[in-house]
């Protein structure tokens, strides 16, 4: 049986000479893993829509065991990140968060545009360190831990000199409101920094990556979206690690 979807390559594996196995990330079944026979061979019609990152419509025909690319024509190519090691890290990054955290077929609304817009913004961003934030904030919203970063959640406040973000109840508390013998986990949140995290979340899809945010307030941003992603996935990523090394993510 032969289904058609737009999906973006974000992993790949080789199988002998000539043939590899990639995972596609679709908003129709999620993370779907395909075979696709003679895809390194240079006169191959799927060679270029096989790759790492590339944005593709593929057909795949599916039997009761896996599907295999029956045909693809490509959308998109994201091929210049490799180019840059600092990008392509980052772009790894993604990829690898997507490809362990994003369901099995599974409906995922946007899933699609909102990698292909974050992979577009690592070619043509000047400060990585800020498309990596908004990345983990609007994903991990998208899998469902979504912070309320509205006002304090007990009294309703939406500015005040000290704004706490707890990061284990995605709540936000106010310094009138904060208890000082809280124990647990919690953020200090300037107001740079809190007004860019509420442009992540809350601003259209196509604006999320677009803020400004100063040194010190886009320090602490990318330790509370490090954190939150990581600790609400239970995971960590080894292509992270790589990425921090390179001396970006420090």
């Amino acid at each position: 049986m032969l289904f058609t979807y737009d999906g973006i390559v974000v992993g790949r594996r080789e199988v002998g000479d000539n043939s590899c196995f990639i995972d596609i990330l679709t908003d129709e079944q999620g993370i779907i893993e395909a075979s696709a026979h003679g895809a390194k061979k240079l006169n191959s019609a799927i060679l270029s829509s096989a790759s790492l990152f590339a944005y593709s419509t593929f057909c795949l025909n599916k039997t009761k065991l896996r599907y295999t690319v029956n045909s693809a024509k490509p959308k998109y190519s994201f091929h210049d990140i490799g180019s840059d090691i600092e990008k392509l890290a980052l772009a790894s990054y993604f990829a690898q968060t997507v490809r362990f955290c994003t369901p099995e077929e599974q409906t995922q609304d946007s899933m699609v545009r909102f990698f292909a817009i974050a992979l577009y913004e690592i070619n043509s961003a000047e400060r990585l360190e800020t498309v990596r934030s908004a990345f983990e904030l609007r994903y991990a919203s998208m899998l469902g831990y979504h912070p309320d970063l509205r006002a304090c959640f007990n009294c309703g406040c939406y500015e005040h000199g000290e704004m706490y973000f707890l990061p284990d109840s995605g709540e936000l508390v106010c310094g009138d409101c904060f208890d000082r013998d809280f124990g647990g986990r919690y953020f200090v949140l300037p107001p740079e920094t809190l007004a860019a995290m509420r442009n992540i979340l809350y601003a259209p899809l196509s604006r999320a990556f677009r803020f400004r945010i100063s040194g010190d307030s886009a320090a602490v941003l990318s330790r509370v979206t490090e954190h939150y992603l990581l600790s609400r996935t239970e995971r960590t990523f080894s292509a992270l690690e790589y990425y921090k090394k390179l001396g970006i993510g420090n």
